[in-house]
C-alpha cells in the first residue's frame, strides 16, 4: 500500500498566489493523499477556485491563531491514518519531483523523521532574486548547526506524523515566528534525525510586507527560541548566537529611529 502524504496550507486574508501553491501540490507525482487548506480566521470565508475545490478541504479557525495554530488545525483535519504531513505556505510553491523525492529518501531511509530541501528565493513577480535557502549538502543534518541557523524552509519539509507528534507538533510558544525552527530543534532534542535531500526544491517567495519582512518580531522570536533551547549546545555557541540575536534587535530600531527622524 502506498504511503500516505497529506499537505497543510495555512492561509490568512487576501492570498494572492494560493492557486500557484494549490497547483503545485496537487500536480505532484504522485499527488498527495489529502491537501488542508487552513482559513486562519479571515475577515472573508475563504473560497476555492474551482478547479482546487473538489480536491482540498477547507478547515476555517473563526478567530486567528497565528502560523502555528492554523498549522496544528490543518494537521488535526488531515486525520490519524496520515502518515506523512507536509506544509506549503500559501506563497510558496513545489516544484515537480518534490515529493517524490522525498518519499523515496523515508523509503530508503526509514528511521528519519523528516527530510526537507532546497529553496529558490523568488520576489512578488515570481522572478529568481539569484539568492538560495541556506544551501546544506545532501545527508543528516542536526545539532549544533541546527541550533544556529535554520536552514529548512518548512514548505520543503515532509515529516512522519508519528514523530511530529511525539515532540509535541506546532506548540504555542511561537505562534507566528520561528514556529517552524522550534519544532526542529524539540526533534533533534529527542534525537530524531533530519535529512537534507536537495532534490526537493521549492519556490520561496519574499515580498514587502510578508511575515518574514518584521525584522524585529523575528529576532525578538529567535532570541526566544535560542533562549530556550540553550541547554542543546555548548556556552560558547549559545553564546554567539543570542548575541547575533540581541545585533539584529537594535539594528532594527536604529533603522526605525532613523526613519522616523528623517
Amino acid at each position: 500500500m502506498p504511503v500516505r502524504a497529506g499537505v497543510v496550507v495555512p492561509v490568512h486574508g487576501w492570498a494572492p498566489f494560493l492557486a500557484e501553491a494549490l497547483d503545485s501540490v496537487l500536480t505532484q507525482d504522485p499527488a498527495p493523499a489529502a491537501v488542508v487548506v487552513v482559513d486562519d480566521g479571515s475577515s472573508e470565508p475563504l473560497r476555492l477556485h474551482p478547479d482546487h475545490a473538489p480536491r482540498c478541504t477547507v478547515a476555517r479557525r473563526e478567530r486567528r491563531g497565528g502560523v502555528a495554530a492554523a498549522r496544528a488545525t490543518g494537521e488535526a483535519a488531515l486525520g490519524a491514518d496520515m502518515e506523512l504531513v507536509a506544509h506549503c505556505d500559501a506563497d510558496d510553491a513545489w516544484q515537480p519531483g518534490k515529493l517524490a523525492a522525498q518519499l523515496d529518501a523515508l523509503r530508503a531511509q526509514p528511521g528519519v523523521a523528516a527530510c526537507f530541501g532546497s529553496a529558490e528565493v523568488v520576489g512578488a513577480d515570481g522572478r529568481p532574486t539569484g539568492e538560495r535557502w541556506h544551501d546544506v549538502p545532501a545527508g543528516m543534518f542536526g545539532l549544533p548547526a541546527l541550533y544556529e541557523r535554520n536552514p529548512i524552509p518548512v514548505s520543503s519539509a515532509l515529516m512522519r506524523r508519528d514523530a511530529l507528534w511525539a515532540a509535541g507538533g506546532y506548540g504555542g510558544r511561537f505562534p507566528d515566528f520561528a514556529e517552524d525552527w522550534d519544532l526542529w530543534l524539540r526533534l533533534a532534542r529527542r534525537g530524531e534525525t533530519l535529512l537534507c535531500v536537495p532534490q526537493a526544491r521549492i519556490r520561496y517567495r519574499r515580498q514587502a510586507g510578508g511575515m518574514t519582512a518584521d525584522v524585529a518580531a523575528l529576532a525578538a522570536a529567535q532570541l526566544r527560541l535560542h533562549t530556550v533551547h540553550g541547554d542543546l549546545v555548548d556556552a560558547s555557541t549559545r553564546r554567539r548566537a543570542l548575541l547575533r540575536d540581541r545585533r539584529a534587535l537594535v539594528g532594527d530600531r536604529v533603522r526605525q529611529a532613523v526613519r522616523r527622524a528623517l
